[in-house]
């Protein structure tokens, strides 16, 4: 008889979500989501888009939930969508649009609520995939968020098995989801905390495949050519930070940050040069840097560029110990910089270079095909007035600031041989134009010139000492070699009078898809909040970047070192973690065993209630809250409707209302201890 009830009950179908659980597994999945359709290809997210927008419907309107045949069509829709996207489903990218793309089909085909848990629980992998698109501290909190709900929905799902009726009841169930979800997190703060510090760390991430990022990342190109620097300037994407040991002493403005170095052009682009060209020639000699005064130690947080070279202040004297610096002052590593990279350094502001090789001459001094007649006539008459290759340079600098050159984003047209009209027909570039004219014109007088690629500048945080310099901050110059003085920096751009500075060059210049940036004018009183506003956000990104994304292996030893845990390395970390998981899953088990014996009295009675019902076949299901055991009862066995029905409101009275006087603990505890309900034979009768 029991058994007969017992099977009946464990095979009884689930019952559906309500309207509330859905909307609030859809909205959780969407906000998830969102981020990453802002990563994906455009096809691709707007197919998403309207999954979901179908499955809000369906939940306003049931009778347009579509019927499996169409869940098929449309499954087979949205894996072609994302193989013609992607031309593969292999890789971050397509691996991440299938996902998600599966996961909003299987909102169309919810039937149960364990569709829905389903659901909840594979949102631990959406998680996951943000982080490989975005590790910023902003994403991680909204994650957290979600996680938040995520938990609470889950919880909801597994003790309202029932749609309540009335506001007040949903507001309970809410306030009661939130608050075991508040209590869960709480709780995992302090294991997180824990794991993160003492877990042992791998000198790559735990989801780092080896696989190459797909993603165009803005950055300086080992080239230069007309356009290339103006498309980085219109960019507000982060290069990198710079903290100095001491105070820089110099202005932002004179912050010359070096990156690559290009010698050989044909007229129109310029590349570096080839690996060892210059070291395994003959006759060549490593340039030796002599500083002038002081020199400057600082720590860069340089944001992933894909490349092989490190960003340096001008001019670089000590570099990392896994880097190795060219003739040309390239501070280059074996590995590309492929996530974000830590690293100190020591440069000279001002120095004096010796040593300048034959086949370093040759390359500084060639000179593509498309000189013309009228540059070779301009220098001749600026050697014509000048004594040294000194006053040369300056005749060259005072050229373009007094004749009516312009520096602006957007040039016009320059044709076939853009230095030639650049200089003598357009008069209007960027710094490229600048710098390449320059280099040309230079080599045309016999003066060895080259072309630094690198940043100009930063905006200095005072809350935490560092400078934020941007991808806008790009910017080309030049090197001479003077006799005197060796290879000396030369910005021609800022010898533009300033009165030709067009510094409002409108939309047109941003490009396809460029963000759009705003001045803050931090003279007013609401422009100097958002301004310390935009400081702040950019400390508390910083201090994450550092100390949570860049905690890397050598910083946890350190850490362990100052913690007198220094000769706990890998294997004795990993035990301490081992002892700490038994330990915790002991807790876990003591705990579970004490909530199994409730000291509370009210909890202790309502229990031995729900043991009288169990021999009847109406055990409460894990998944059951108070109310909805109370129907279910109810429904099998209307006679206990009295009883029961007294006994669960009296529960949930003395449970949540606050007010628990004796007498009506009393009193609740009688009405258990006097239920005394019939066991039904196979007949009907009562035994």
């Amino acid at each position: 008889m029991t058994d007969r009830h017992r099977k009946q009950s464990a095979t009884m179908p689930e019952s559906p979500p309500d309207n509330w659980q859905l909307l609030g597994v859809t909205w959780l999945l969407g906000l998830c989501l969102l981020p990453l359709l802002l990563e994906l290809d455009i096809r691709v997210s707007g197919f998403i888009l309207g999954v979901f927008a179908i499955q809000l419907a369906t939940i306003r309107w049931p009778r347009l939930r579509p019927e499996r045949g169409i869940l098929v069509l449309l499954t087979l829709l949205g894996g072609l969508n994302v193989f013609d996207a992607y031309r593969g489903i292999a890789g971050q990218s397509p691996g991440t649009a299938l996902l998600l793309t599966m996961m909003a089909l299987k909102l169309l085909e919810v039937r149960g609520r364990r569709d829905l848990r389903v659901l909840l629980l594979l949102f631990g992998f959406l998680l996951v995939v943000q982080f490989l698109f975005d590790k910023s501290a902003l994403r991680t909190a909204f994650m957290t968020l979600l996680l938040f709900c995520n938990l609470a929905l889950l919880f909801d799902l597994n003790h309202i098995s029932k749609p309540l009726a009335g506001r007040l009841a949903l507001w309970m169930r809410t306030k009661r989801a939130l608050r075991v979800a508040g209590v869960i997190l709480l709780q995992a703060l302090p294991l997180a905390l824990v794991l993160f510090v003492f877990f042992p760390r791998l000198n790559a991430p735990l989801w780092d495949l080896g696989i190459k990022n797909e993603f165009a990342i803005s950055g300086l190109q080992d080239w230069l050519e007309p356009g290339s620097v103006r498309d980085l300037v219109v960019s507000g994407e982060n290069a990198l930070r710079v903290r100095f040991d001491q105070p820089p002493g110099i202005p932002a403005e004179q912050l010359y940050w070096r990156g690559i170095v290009v010698w050989h052009t044909n007229g129109v682009r310029w590349i570096p040069a080839r690996p060892g060209e210059f070291a395994n020639a003959q006759g060549s000699r490593p340039t030796q840097v002599q500083p002038i005064g002081e020199t400057l130690d600082y720590v860069v947080a340089l944001e992933p560029t894909e490349q092989h070279w490190l960003i340096s202040l001008d001019l670089p004297t000590r570099i990392p110990n896994d880097a190795r610096m060219t003739n040309d002052f390239q501070v280059i590593t074996a590995k590309p910089v492929d996530d974000l990279r830590f690293y100190r350094m020591t440069s000279a502001p001002n120095y004096r270079t010796q040593g300048l090789s034959l086949s370093e001459e040759t390359a500084a001094t060639a000179l593509p095909d498309n000189i013309t007649p009228r540059m070779r006539e301009l220098v001749q008459r600026w050697q014509s007035a000048s004594v040294t290759p000194a006053q040369t340079v300056q005749q060259a600098l005072d050229h373009f600031n007094q004749d009516e050159f312009y520096y602006t984003l957007v040039p016009p047209e320059l044709g076939a041989n853009p230095m030639d009209a650049f200089l003598f027909d357009a008069k209007s570039g960027f710094c490229e134009h600048y710098a390449g004219s320059f280099a040309l014109l230079m080599r045309i007088a016999g003066i060895p010139a080259r072309i630094v690629l690198g940043y100009l500048g930063g905006e200095f945080n005072p809350i935490t000492g560092h400078y934020l310099i941007r991808q806008s901050d790009a910017h080309a110059w030049n090197e001479v070699w003077l006799d005197e003085r060796g290879w000396v920096r030369v910005d021609p751009t800022a010898s533009v009078d300033p009165s030709r500075v067009d510094t409002n060059t409108g939309l047109q210049g941003m490009g396809a898809g460029a963000p759009v940036r705003f001045r803050i004018d931090q003279q007013d009183m609401l422009g100097n909040l958002l301004y310390q506003a935009h400081l702040l956000a950019d400390a508390l990104n910083t201090g994450w970047r550092q100390w949570v994304v860049g905690f890397s292996r050598n910083k946890q030893q350190r850490l362990l070192d100052a913690l007198g845990l220094g000769a706990l390395r890998d294997y004795g970390l990993a035990l301490i973690m081992l002892i700490a998981g038994a330990a915790i899953m002991l807790l876990l088990s003591l705990n579970l065993a004490r909530q199994r014996r409730p000291d509370d009295p009210i909890q202790r009675a309502y229990h031995h209630f729900l043991d009288k019902l169990r021999p009847l076949g109406l055990a409460r299901r894990v998944n059951e809250g108070p109310l909805e055991h109370r129907d279910r009862v109810i429904s099998r066995r209307p006679d206990l409707r009295t009883p029961v029905d007294a006994i669960v409101g009296l529960y949930l009275s003395l449970r949540y209302s606050g007010n628990s006087a004796a007498t009506d603990r009393d009193h609740f505890q009688q009405r258990v201890r006097a239920f005394r309900p019939a066991v039904r034979s196979f007949m009907g009768r009562r035994r």
